[in-house]
């Protein structure tokens, strides 16, 4: 199993990161993409990965709400790329990035989105400048996640659409641009699981925890072993068998991400 999804640099992991890596380890999970949120990230997920070579990777972005709920800025991006530049050999992908229009849980103004958009856009040149995929968040946005990458002609095998939480309009669209979702283990408590489940073909989809967040338990931390979850989920909707969805999500995984 291949987690494209983790923040292993989280504060909650502080004091037990190298256990939880080896208990994903011996959970049958091979791989694990470490996507920071904050620059302030970035040293210690090159120092994670440089330690478990082969088996925890980086993306490199700026998630789209930053430190106290502020919406992302282009002074952010700035430090990022900078950072990107200079470790490019050390990162897979560009991301955790993308757009954020949590209205109910984050004070954002229409000049918060104007900005989000410019640091969205700034990432996916990025990505293309440097050949890296995209590791996305939609979070109440997806429409406009997917129209943007549209615009800059992003083309097949180069997006992960992360815990997606839009329409079904909005999910074949996605599917049509020949992007991938990504499941984390919170979505075996939703309806949203069976909905791209059924939708998305089986070469389109991947495994995610999003840990610490999006767990089997709402409040309990989430761990990169519990990718099981999100494969059984897959399992039990599709009717084959876990075996055949590992095969096929690894696969897809190595397909997108090319691992170093």
């Amino acid at each position: 199993m291949i987690d494209v999804h983790c923040h292993l640099v989280d504060n909650k992991f502080k004091d037990d990161l190298d256990d939880v890596i080896k208990h994903a380890l011996s959970s049958g999970v091979q791989k694990m993409i470490n996507v920071p949120e904050f620059q302030s990230q970035f040293e210690k997920s090159i120092e994670i990965t440089k330690e478990w070579n082969k088996i925890v990777y980086t993306g490199i972005g700026i998630h789209p709400i930053q430190k106290r709920g502020k919406s992302a800025q282009m002074k952010h991006v700035a430090k990022m790329e900078q950072f990107l530049v200079k470790h490019e050999n050390d990162v897979i992908c560009v991301g955790e990035c993308g757009l954020d229009h949590t209205v109910t849980q984050f004070k954002l103004t229409k000049e918060d989105f104007e900005e989000q958009e410019l640091v969205f856009r700034h990432q996916i040149d990025l990505a293309k400048h440097f050949n890296k995929p995209l590791n996305v968040h939609s979070r109440s946005a997806a429409r406009r996640t997917i129209e943007v990458l549209k615009e800059c002609n992003i083309g097949p095998d180069q997006v992960v659409l992360h815990a997606f939480d839009g329409t079904q309009d909005d999910l074949k669209a996605g599917v049509d641009c020949g992007f991938l979702f990504s499941l984390p283990p919170s979505f075996e408590r939703s309806g949203k699981a069976e909905e791209i489940i059924r939708s998305v073909p089986l070469h389109q989809l991947l495994l995610e925890t999003d840990s610490p967040a999006l767990g089997p338990e709402k409040g309990v931390k989430n761990v990169p072993a519990n990718l099981k979850i999100s494969t059984d989920v897959i399992s039990k909707i599709r009717r084959i068998s876990a075996e055949d969805v590992i095969n096929a999500t690894s696969s897809n995984a190595a397909r997108v991400f090319r691992f170093l």
